[in-house]
């Protein structure tokens, strides 16, 4: 995340547009990437949330059951079985409409309940390293995981990191964005990861790994330590601050499909706010209602990771010059090379080290090869004005790499998913978003689109297929 987020921080900087990585893919790798990507971070903002209106409606009947002590007759109408769950309906349909309400209500409820979930998050934080056993860290690296389940794990943990993102996404609404944005990034990342480290260390140092609630595991872990009230407060604060996040989903997806809709590559029906907020509401209320996460997780776990990488390719191509399309070619090159070599690592072995020579190489002879340019080579290009990226290529090829790895820790379903979901996409294009030809132009001083042909994309394929 952190590697990938260098790259971000730079792009949505100098890329200040709705869409996020959408927009980048557009203005470095053309159409057919660029709509691949929004369908990837339709999986981060549109099923994420699908996901976190599930989790807490499964939160609310455990309070009402736990706390509340309400009767089972009642509770089976919220648990009527069939995966089907009416509170994550109720949440989902509550914030479309609080979204349909107005932009700046949604705002403020929105900033409301982030500082209420933030401290909500120190306090269960420090309550739990008050609490802390030391006994409760032994075994270190648990070992029916062992080191494959940590790297496990940092995939299913990856959805902390999506804040910055979101960010992105809104760009084109920002003050002063090249100084702003990339600041709100790189602050954004810091304080995720800091709250995300200091709060899995305090839980289980409260409570044994093995006996934490899946459900409500710092409510759970304060009552195994007789610390009622605490357990309360955070069961209630966990089941008043959650809907925060589906409300974000909520207004991060109609700026993606806005994009896509003046782009010219879905209907222009979606270019309104409150159209695209209706449709990606109806869809989320669906997948929260009907389909339960445990079956999706790896599944768009992949496809975040697909929209990093994206990205990452974004900032490469943008700083480094072309020469005779060498610079596609190589890169789609260590795309190939660095997936194999993954999975090799995650699925055959220590035989897998024997390949990771080969991407180490491309990246070098990128460097090598392709030498560094003005941002999109525009003359208006200013070194002090904007965030840039260390050691380009090596951070971004680095962040690829990582990327392709926490895929291949994925599940073959997930990725065999993926793979289906990322061809739906391609036939969706040539079915609808070709017929129109609008490649954006980067201006230092402008963001627009000119009617041309970008060739890059079709050299990159030509790459992989040979």
């Amino acid at each position: 995340a952190l590697l990938s987020g260098c790259c971000y921080a730079e792009l949505s900087g100098r890329i200040p547009s709705a869409g996020s990585s959408y927009a980048y893919a557009f203005v470095a790798l053309g159409e057919l990437p660029a709509f691949i990507t929004a369908f990837m971070l339709t999986l981060e903002f549109l099923l994420s949330g699908s996901a976190v209106a599930r989790s807490w409606g499964d939160k609310v009947v455990e309070w009402l059951r736990v706390e509340l002590s309400v009767s089972e007759e009642f509770l089976s109408i919220l648990e009527p079985g069939y995966g089907i769950n009416p509170m994550a309906c109720l949440v989902s349909i509550v914030t479309t409409l609080l979204v349909l309400w107005g932009v700046k209500e949604s705002k403020l409820v929105t900033d409301f309940f982030t500082w209420i979930k933030v401290f909500l998050v120190i306090f269960m934080t420090v309550g739990g390293f008050i609490l802390f056993n030391p006994a409760n860290m032994t075994p270190l690296v648990p070992p029916e995981f062992g080191a494959a389940g940590i790297l496990r794990g940092s995939v299913s943990s990856f959805f902390g990191y999506l804040g910055f993102d979101a960010v992105c996404c809104v760009a084109g609404e920002a003050i002063n964005p090249e100084r702003n944005l990339p600041l709100s990034i790189v602050i954004t990342l810091c304080i995720v990861t800091f709250l995300y480290i200091a709060a899995a260390i305090s839980l289980v140092g409260m409570q044994y790994y093995t006996d934490i609630s899946p459900e409500s595991g710092f409510p759970e872990a304060f009552k195994s330590n007789n610390v009622e009230w605490a357990a309360q407060l955070t069961a209630a604060g966990e089941v008043a601050t959650l809907p925060v996040v589906v409300l974000i989903s909520i207004i991060i997806q109609p700026r993606l499909q806005f994009a896509m809709a003046n782009d010219g590559l879905i209907p222009h029906w979606f270019g309104n706010m409150r159209n695209g907020a209706l449709f990606a509401g109806v869809l989320m209320t669906l997948f929260a209602t009907f389909v339960p996460f445990s079956a999706l997780d790896d599944f768009v776990s992949a496809g975040i990771l697909v929209a990093f990488t994206i990205t990452n390719c974004s900032l490469v191509v943008m700083r480094r010059e072309s020469l005779n399309h060498r610079l596609e070619k190589l890169l789609a090159l260590f795309n190939a090379a660095s997936f194999f070599t993954c999975m090799m690592l995650s699925h055959v072995g220590h035989i897998g080290w024997i390949f990771t020579p080969l991407p180490i190489y491309i990246a070098c002879k990128i460097s090598r090869t392709c030498p560094p340019t003005s941002f999109g080579n525009t003359q208006l290009y200013r070194h002090d004005k904007y965030f840039t990226t260390p050691m380009v290529p090596y951070v971004p090829c680095l962040g690829m790499f990582v990327n392709y790895f926490l895929i291949a820790q994925l599940s073959m379903f997930g990725i065999g998913c993926l793979v289906i979901y990322a061809s739906v996409a391609v036939v969706l294009y040539f079915a609808y978003g070709s017929c129109k030809k609008t490649t954006r132009r980067w201006d230092d001083r402008q963001y627009s689109q000119v009617d041309v042909k970008d060739g890059r994309i079709l050299h990159m394929a030509n790459a992989i297929i040979t």
